[in-house]
């Protein structure tokens, strides 16, 4: 069981990881659209940040729930 909750946790951190990158550079395409006053690259960026917000906030949680499921299976 210990080799399944690594396993869980590496893909976890690793998803996790992408979607925080995903949020800096959605922050980036934001700011640039702000400055340049381009509605396309503002309304990309909105969406990127809601979208990459949203997944690094419910693989984090959704990791530290199976993970918790796991060690009340095998305890």
């Amino acid at each position: 069981m210990d080799q399944v909750t690594k396993i869980i946790t590496a893909l976890g951190i690793g998803i996790t990881a992408a979607a925080a990158i995903g949020v800096i550079m959605s922050w980036l395409k934001l700011k640039e659209g702000l400055e340049s006053e381009d509605a396309r690259n503002i309304n990309k960026g909105a969406l990127g940040l809601a979208l990459n917000g949203a997944t690094l906030v419910l693989i984090g949680g959704l990791t530290a729930f199976v993970i918790a499921k796991l060690a009340g299976i095998a305890g």
